[in-house]
């Protein structure tokens, strides 16, 4: 496994985990105006990849995303004047031993240049509502402990922390922290609903 980095270089350890049920999504403001929510197309590769770039260093998943998206389930933000996808967020099913029904939140990315405009946050609702949806009993999502903007975002929308370690519980304690949250470990699940 490679040693996951944060921005600034240093280690990190193995991502954070959440989980949540079928309720349904706490609505969320469009994205400001110049702003469109859509679906991705095949047409949407390229400047979808330039986006991705400035948040990850990993492989574009774009080809990926499509194979494994639910139906009506990849959400991009389209900045008008530019047509240019600026933010997007994908419902897929990725099978993982800890996840057997593999329904979940993948890549969720925002251009670091529009950032504050409501569109990642307008493909994360969207994208969680499909899960909501479609999801025989839970969805789950996997994120870093620096990824504060987006874990913000995730609480807001009803997901939460799954604490299946006591590594976990630490971590997530600080990021609550760090989010003036109050944090409660009895709040959240230790394992996912069968």
């Amino acid at each position: 496994m490679n040693e996951l980095r944060a921005p600034d270089g240093k280690s990190i350890k193995p991502q954070l985990e959440m989980i949540r049920g079928n309720e349904s999504v706490p609505s969320i403001p469009a994205p400001a105006a110049g702003y469109l929510l859509r679906q991705a197309t095949l047409d949407d590769m390229q400047s979808y990849s330039r986006t991705f770039a400035t948040a990850f260093e990993d492989a574009v998943p774009f080809g990926d995303l499509m194979k494994h998206t639910l139906p009506d389930g990849f959400f991009v933000v389209e900045h008008m004047p530019t047509d240019t996808v600026v933010a997007a967020s994908t419902a897929a099913v990725y099978v993982k031993s800890q996840y057997p029904d593999g329904h979940s939140l993948q890549w969720v990315v925002a251009h670091s240049d529009h950032r504050g405009t409501g569109a990642g946050q307008a493909t994360i609702a969207a994208a969680t509502q499909v899960l909501a949806d479609n999801a025989p009993t839970y969805s789950y999502l996997s994120t870093d402990d620096f990824r504060l903007p987006a874990i913000n975002i995730y609480l807001k929308l009803g997901w939460k922390p799954l604490l299946f370690e006591d590594g976990q519980i630490q971590r997530w304690a600080r990021v609550f922290g760090l989010l003036k949250r109050d944090f409660d470990e009895t709040d959240f699940p230790t394992t996912t609903p069968n």
